[in-house]
This record gives structure tokens, C-alpha cells and sequence, in this order.
């Protein structure tokens, strides 16, 4: 029993190492999410760690960015009901100079409401057609420390969770944007049925197999690792070679060169 246990195991995890090792394109998943536009208005008063603004906001802006055009301190919002006009800051007090003047609720980390991204996100915003340039959270970081700027078009983002990313310049307006990914297939039941059927196309799926043994040899420090691994190149590369012919061959000429 115990056997079967570790086959299934070895074989669930090869199964998606193999979906999430290139872009196939018969993994790839599009979904559709938007961003938060911001909210500004102008600060009454601020005592301790409560904040009252000129006026009544809607919907609910707990779990957003407030700070002070002047100050330029993002502060997280812990507690706002939706209509009223004076929230909490998660902090325990605002440690700005200023206490009143004109403010912006932002919100930089957006949800992308999937839960089953595996590998090569792109994420491209439609209003412009740009693609973001997804980098590390820590060089987002570094590049945007407070990301107090916003702005109609988005440069940079990073994946902080595993469906949550943080833009930069964060979008002043609710912006459209499309998220092209491998997704995670669900996991195999090993029973049989229609849900017990890989998505890796039928011609390949003997990769599955050889990718498990490959992983089986490693662990036991077999000797017959190097052709597990042989065979499984081999079937990676033909499917590779499969996956070639769903794009025009182009010939690259380097600069000052010409086809005559």
C-alpha cells in the first residue's frame, strides 16, 4: 500500500512539474481582471489612528492605501465601513506631519481572483495593449519603495500571493486587463474516470511516466537515472519540436544586413 501511495505521489508531481515546464500552448488559460481606480478628497482631521474626511465614501475601503497628497506616508486602511466618512488606520497612529489637506486612497495589490496560476503569467493591460513587466517582489521593491504614484498606464508588477499582484505606478482610473497563464490542472484521481485524464495531449503523455522514474531514480540514487533522463528529453524534445510548428518560422538578420 505504501508503494502505491509513493507511485501516485511521484506521479501527481511529475505530472505537474511537466504542465508548468514551458508555455505549452494546450496548458495556457486567459482571464479577465480589473484594477482599483483611487479615491481622493480632502482630510478634516486625523486624531491617533482615526481619520475623518470631507465627505461620505463608498464602498468600503478597508485593505487600501490613504495617505496625505503632502506627506506622500501610504498607509494601510484596517477598518472603513462602506458611507461613512471616517475610517481606522492599521497602524496604531498617523505618524505624518500633516493633519488635514487633500488625500488619495490607492490601491496597488490587486486580486486576479484565480487560484490556479502555475507558471508563465503575462499580464497584459488592454486599454493600451501594453504588457507589465513582471519582475521579483523584492526589485519591485526596490525600484518603487512606496509606490505612491498613480497613473493611467501601469509599468511593473509582482505576484506578492499566489493570485494578488502589486502594480506599479499603480492605475488612477479601474483599468481592464487580461492574465494569460499555465494553469494547474486538477489533481489525478487515479480511478479511471473522465476526471482521471491529463491534459497533456495523448501522443506525450509517456513524459508523465518517464518524468516520475526520472524522480524515483534520483531519490534512490538508481544507476538507470541517465536513461530515465535520456527518454525523457527525447519526448520533450519532439513535443517541443510539436509546439514549433503553431508559429511562422522567421529568419533573424542581424542590423545592417539585407535579403537581396
Amino acid at each position: 500500500m505504501d508503494h502505491l501511495i509513493d507511485a501516485k505521489l511521484y506521479v501527481q508531481a511529475a505530472y505537474w512539474e511537466i504542465c508548468g515546464l514551458k508555455p505549452w500552448r494546450w496548458i495556457r488559460q486567459r482571464k479577465q481582471f480589473v484594477s482599483i481606480a483611487e479615491v481622493t478628497g480632502t482630510v478634516s482631521s486625523i486624531s491617533g489612528a482615526t481619520v475623518t474626511v470631507s465627505v461620505a465614501i463608498t464602498p468600503s475601503m478597508a485593505g487600501r492605501k490613504f495617505m496625505i497628497d503632502s506627506d506622500g506616508i501610504p498607509c494601510r486602511i484596517d477598518t472603513h465601513t462602506s458611507g461613512a466618512s471616517t475610517f481606522t488606520l492599521l497602524a496604531g497612529s498617523y505618524t505624518g506631519e500633516a493633519t488635514s489637506g487633500s488625500f488619495t486612497i490607492f490601491q496597488d495589490e490587486v486580486s486576479t481572483g484565480l487560484t490556479d496560476i502555475l507558471a508563465f503569467p503575462i499580464v497584459t493591460e488592454l486599454h493600451w495593449g501594453d504588457d507589465l513587466r513582471l519582475v521579483t517582489e523584492n526589485e519591485l521593491a526596490k525600484r518603487f519603495p512606496r509606490n505612491v504614484y498613480g497613473t493611467t498606464r501601469a509599468q511593473y508588477a509582482a505576484f506578492i500571493m499566489g493570485s494578488t499582484i502589486r502594480m506599479a505606478p499603480w492605475t488612477k482610473s479601474a483599468r481592464l486587463f487580461e492574465i494569460s497563464y499555465n494553469y494547474r490542472p486538477a489533481a489525478l484521481t487515479f480511478d479511471g474516470t473522465a476526471n482521471d485524464t491529463p491534459v497533456v495531449p495523448q501522443d506525450s503523455r509517456i513524459v508523465i511516466a518517464q518524468r516520475a522514474l526520472s524522480k524515483l531514480y534520483s531519490d534512490k540514487r538508481d544507476a538507470r537515472l541517465s536513461e530515465a533522463n535520456r527518454e525523457m528529453e527525447e519526448t520533450l524534445a519532439r513535443m517541443s519540436a510539436t509546439e514549433a510548428t503553431f508559429a511562422k518560422p522567421r529568419i533573424y538578420l542581424p542590423p545592417g544586413n539585407r535579403v537581396s
